[in-house]
C-alpha cells in the first residue's frame, strides 16, 4: 500500500516535462484567457457609462438625441465585445482540449512503456489491478492540473490585477478590501487543502488496495468457486470497502470546513466594499454608475474565487494521483542492457553455464556453482524436487534476473552482451500454464510471430493437433478464448501454446512442465505434438513426470541448486541415486504428480 507521503515537487516536475513540447499551445490558451477577462471588464465599464448617461438624461444634463446616439454606439461596442468574448471562449476550449488530449496520450504511453520495460521482479510483486487503476488515474490527473491553470488560476490572477487597478481608480479603500479578501480566501483555501491532500493520498492508497483485491478475486474466480469461499471473500471485501469509505468520508469532510470559511470571508469582503463605495457616493465623490462598476467588478471576482477553490482541490487531487505513477517512474530496471549491447541471432543453439551462482535473496543461494554445456539440437531435461532450481535456470536464460556470479553463454557468447529483447525473441517456450490473451484463437497463436502468413498459422494449428478442434467451433479460429483462456480446457490451451511455439520457429525451445497437469490421453496426444516441435531444436525440458523425458539426450538431476547426476534415462535408472529412487517411486505409483 502506498504511504501517505506527498511529493508535489516530483509530481509537478513530471507534469512540466509533459507540458514542455506544447508550450506554444499553452501560451496561446493563456492569451485567450487574458483577452476574455479584458472583454468582461470592458463590458462592466459599458454598464457604468450607460447608467451614468441614463442618470444625466433623467436630470436633463444631456438631450435625447445625444443620449440615443451614445446608447447606439455603446450597443455596437457591446455587440462586438460579445462576439469577441464568444470567439475567445470557443478557441480557448478548442486549443485547451487539444493540449490536454495530447498530454493525456503522452503520459499513458510513457507510463505504459515504462511499466512494460520493468524487470520480472516488479511484475511479480505488484498487483495488476493496482497498476491499471494508477495508469488510468494518471491520465485524468493531467486534465485536473491543466484545468487548474487554465480555468481557475490564470483567469483569477488576471482578473484580480485588472479589477484591483480599475476599482482603485475609483476608490482605493474598496480595492484594498478586495485585495485583503482575496489573500484571506487563498491562504485559507491553501492551508485546508494542503491537509486534504494527505487525506487524498490515503484515500487513493486504500482504493488501490481494494481494486487490487477485486481484480485478484475475479481473476481467480474458479478457485473461489471450487473451495466455496464466496462468504469469506465477501467478508474480507466488506472490511476493505468500509475502510475505503471511511477514508473517503475523512477526505470529503474538509469541504464542509472550507465552504463555511469561504462564506464568512466573502461576506466580510462584500460589507467592506459596499461600505467604502457608498460613503463616497453619499459625499458626492462617486456616481451611481461608478458604484455599479465597482460592485460588478467585485462580484466578477467571487465566481473565479470559488472556481479557484475547486481548482486547488483538483490540483491537489491531480498531484496526488500523479504521484502514484511518478513513484513507478522512479523504479529502475533491475536487469539492464549494457551500453554496447548488440542484437542477437542464434546460429547454432549451444548453451553453456559456467560457475553460475544466483539467489533471489543474497543470504540464500538458489543456484550454486552450476556448470553445464548443452550442445546444439540436444534435448536436455532438468529434474529434481520442488525448489531445486529448475525453473530458476530458465529465468536466468531469459535474463529475467542477472546471475550473481559466473556467466551463461549461447553460441559461445555471454548473454549479458545481448539486448534483452533480441535474446528473448530468439527463444521459444511452452509453459506449464499457458496464459492467453482475451482475444481470438488466431490472434493468440499469431502473437509469437505477428508477420506470419495465415497459411503458417493454420500449419502450426495442425502440427499442434488443434486444427480439427478449431474447425468444429462455430466461430472457428475467430473464437474468443476468454480472459486467460478460461473458455478452453487445459489440453486445448496447451495445444494452443504449442502452436504458438511452432509458429515462433526458434532454434532454442523451453518446455516448462508442459504436460504436468494433463490426463494421460491428452498428455500422449500433446507429447506427439511436442516431439514434432523439438525436432532440430536445442530443447530444455523441465519435468516432474520422468516418463515424459525418457527420450531426452541428457538428464540433469538437481538438488539445492547443484547438479547431482547427469546421464541418459537408461544410465541414471541403473545407478544408485536420486534419479533411480524417483523412477522407482513414480513407476510404482508411490508419488503422484
Amino acid at each position: 500500500m502506498v504511504e501517505a507521503k506527498i511529493s508535489s515537487k516530483d509530481s509537478f516536475g513530471y507534469y512540466l516535462k509533459l507540458l514542455a513540447p506544447y508550450k506554444a499551445l499553452f501560451v496561446l490558451v493563456v492569451v485567450l484567457i487574458t483577452a476574455n477577462v479584458l472583454v468582461e471588464v470592458g463590458q462592466n465599464f459599458i454598464y457604468k457609462i450607460v447608467i451614468d448617461s441614463a442618470n444625466d438624461f433623467a436630470v436633463q444634463k444631456i438631450l435625447a438625441p445625444a443620449f440615443v446616439n451614445l446608447i447606439l454606439f455603446l450597443g455596437l461596442i457591446y455587440f462586438v465585445s460579445v462576439i469577441a468574448q464568444g470567439l475567445s471562449k470557443y478557441y480557448r476550449m478548442h486549443f485547451l482540449n487539444r493540449l490536454e488530449i495530447k498530454m493525456m496520450f503522452d503520459i499513458k504511453k510513457d507510463i505504459f512503456n515504462h511499466l512494460l520495460s520493468l524487470s520480472h521482479s516488479f511484475h511479480a510483486s505488484n498487483s495488476t489491478g493496482s497498476i491499471i487503476t494508477r495508469l488510468i488515474r494518471s491520465s485524468n490527473s493531467v486534465e485536473s492540473i491543466t484545468d487548474f491553470f487554465t480555468y481557475h488560476s490564470f483567469p483569477l490572477f488576471i482578473k484580480l490585477i485588472v479589477s484591483f487597478f480599475v476599482i482603485a481608480f475609483f476608490d482605493l479603500n474598496s480595492a484594498v478590501v478586495v485585495l485583503i479578501m482575496v489573500l484571506a480566501f487563498a491562504v485559507y483555501t491553501a492551508v485546508l487543502l494542503k491537509k486534504q491532500q494527505a487525506a487524498n493520498v490515503e484515500k487513493n492508497a486504500v482504493e488501490d488496495f481494494e481494486k487490487a483485491f477485486i481484480s485478484d478475486v475475479f481473476t481467480n474466480i474458479e478457485t473461489v468457486k471450487h473451495f466455496g469461499k464466496e462468504g469469506r471473500l465477501s467478508s474480507i471485501f466488506e472490511g476493505l470497502s468500509r475502510t475505503t469509505l471511511d477514508k473517503h468520508l475523512r477526505f470529503w469532510d474538509f469541504f464542509n470546513k472550507t465552504d463555511a470559511g469561504h462564506v464568512i470571508i466573502l461576506g466580510f469582503g462584500t460589507i467592506g466594499v459596499m461600505y467604502f463605495s457608498l460613503v463616497r457616493l453619499l459625499s458626492g465623490e462617486l456616481s451611481v454608475g461608478s458604484i455599479v462598476f465597482i460592485y460588478t467588478s467585485f462580484i466578477g471576482l467571487t465566481l473565479p474565487l470559488f472556481e479557484f477553490f475547486w481548482g486547488v482541490r483538483r490540483l491537489y487531487e491531480g498531484l496526488a494521483d500523479l504521484q502514484s505513477v511518478v513513484q513507478y517512474k522512479k523504479i529502475k530496471q533491475e536487469v539492464v542492457d549494457a551500453n554496447n549491447a548488440i542484437d542477437f541471432k542464434v546460429k547454432k543453439g549451444s548453451i553453456e553455464f559456467r560457475n553460475v551462482n544466483f539467489g533471489y535473496n543474497p543470504k540464500r543461494k538458489i543456484i550454486d556453482c552450476f556448470n553445464l554445456k548443452i550442445n546444439p539440437k540436444e534435448k536436455v531435461a532438468f529434474v529434481g524436487q520442488s525448489g531445486a532450481g529448475k525453473t530458476t535456470i530458465v529465468k536466468l536464460i531469459y535474463r529475467f534476473y542477472d546471475v550473481n556470479g559466473g556467466e551463461i553463454l549461447i553460441d559461445g557468447k555471454n548473454i549479458n552482451t545481448f539486448t534483452q529483447n533480441s535474446l528473448r525473441n530468439e527463444l521459444s517456450i511452452v509453459p506449464q500454464e499457458c496464459v492467453l490473451f482475451n482475444d481470438t484463437i488466431y490472434s493468440n497463436v499469431l502473437f509469437s510471430n505477428p508477420t506470419a502468413t495465415r497459411e503458417k498459422v493454420f500449419a502450426a494449428l495442425k502440427a499442434a493437433q488443434l486444427y480439427n478442434f478449431v474447425e468444429h467451433l462455430p466461430e472457428k479460429e475467430n473464437t474468443i478464448v476468454g480472459e486467460r483462456g478460461i473458455k478452453l480446457s487445459g489440453g486445448e490451451k496447451q495445444r494452443l501454446s504449442i502452436a504458438r511455439a511452432i509458429l515462433a520457429d526458434k532454434k532454442i525451445l523451453v518446455l516448462d512442465e508442459a504436460t504436468s497437469s494433463l490426463d494421460s490421453k491428452t498428455e500422449y496426444e500433446i507429447r506427439l505434438a511436442l516431439e514434432e516441435l523439438m525436432k532440430g531444436r536445442t530443447t530444455i525440458i523441465i519435468a516432474h513426470r520422468l516418463s515424459t523425458i525418457m527420450n531426452a539426450d541428457k538428464i540433469v538431476v538437481m538438488k539445492k541448486g547443484k547438479i547431482e547426476q547427469v546421464g541418459s534415462h537408461s544410465e541414471l535408472a541403473k545407478k544408485q541415486g536420486i534419479y533411480s529412487s524417483l523412477w522407482q517411486l513414480q513407476k510404482t505409483g508411490a508419488i503422484k504428480k
